[in-house]
């Protein structure tokens, strides 16, 4: 365990240090000026070289680059251009928000996804599966925008019933903490419910192959000639048999997750991490959008690892990918 901890550590560091320096040379190199939005007349002309020389941005970039890495070590991501404040404290108030978008979307659609996926395994070949497998593909094949905003211009600007944007009503005063959470489950429904139907989709898919192949084993067939129940079989045997296979499944849904929560943050106005870096990359706000994408790559691998240690926990006989 030590040696998988120290090498997904050794590997989160590789990764940060890659993306983040991708980050830098993109992010410099698109067109435009974080300070470009200042008038350039007299009076404001030595106040926009002024904020230059204060942001570092008078430098050479083989000069800026060192010592934004060495702030980056450090755990000090600079100052926001475009909300003048510490980098830090953005991400403080946008990650929880992301968090409260992604983890219900997540939990949600590996429920209804192993739920359906194990409900098509068992009738594999039927009508009722292959319509379900249709279905299912249809969905994956629709991009994720498409989808929240078909969710957002009928269910919420047609008929009204959930709000379009944000998390909270605005300026709302809560009498209790049961009216916090209900508002929030109120606006949460389209972004969650949109993000958590493309996850239980492809869980689905990944579950009902799993199932078919666990319900030829010798162990099932034994368990049918002992007069077993099939509730029995699926819930006894073949679910503890395929929940290592869906822990593994989860590393490589974290990136299309984090992705995904970007997209549907957009549309639906959800002010979490993925918005705030699409509104940042428009303002060219360097230190905001290499800290967000560095941000989201770390927790990419460590969900990944998570899901490997997930996995073997369920199940003994995997090993570690170290």
């Amino acid at each position: 365990m030590l040696r998988f901890v120290a090498a997904r550590v050794r590997q989160t560091a590789i990764v940060a240090f890659v993306v983040t320096s991708l980050s830098f040379v993109l992010i410099h190199a698109a067109p435009g000026d974080p300070l470009a939005t200042l008038d350039v007349t007299p009076e404001t002309l030595g106040a926009r070289n002024q904020l230059r020389i204060d942001f570092g941005l008078d430098r050479p970039l083989y000069e800026q680059y060192p010592v934004m890495l060495g702030s980056f070590a450090r755990g000090r991501f600079g100052t926001s251009f475009s909300q003048s404040r510490p980098v830090s404290d953005v991400l403080r108030d946008v990650i929880p928000d992301t968090l409260l978008l992604m983890v219900p979307a997540l939990a949600i659609g590996i429920l209804l996804g192993v739920a359906a996926g194990t409900w098509q395994g068992w009738a594999a070949g039927r009508f009722r599966d292959r319509a379900a497998s249709a279905m299912e593909l249809i969905i994956l094949s629709v991009p994720e925008f498409l989808i929240a905003l078909v969710a957002s211009g009928v269910f919420a600007v047609r008929y009204g019933w959930f709000p379009a944007t944000d998390i909270m009503r605005a300026g709302a005063v809560y009498a209790s903490w049961a009216d916090r959470v209900g508002d929030y489950a109120h606006h949460a429904v389209l972004p969650v419910g949109t993000l958590a139907l493309v996850i239980a989709c492809v869980v689905a898919r990944f579950q009902r192959s799993a199932v078919i192949s666990t319900l030829g084993e010798e162990f099932v067939r034994t368990a049918r000639s002992t007069g077993a129940s099939t509730m029995r079989i699926l819930f006894r045997h073949v679910l503890r048999r395929t929940s290592a296979s869906i822990c593994a499944l989860l590393g490589l849904l974290f990136p299309s997750l984090v992705g995904g929560a970007a997209i549907v943050e957009v549309v639906f106005g959800w002010p979490g991490a993925g918005n705030t870096l699409v509104t940042a990359v428009g303002s060219r706000d360097y230190p905001l959008v290499i800290a967000l994408v560095t941000v989201g790559s770390v927790a990419v691998c460590v969900g990944s690892a998570l899901a490997d240690a997930a996995a073997t926990i369920a199940d003994p006989a995997t090993p570690l990918d170290a």
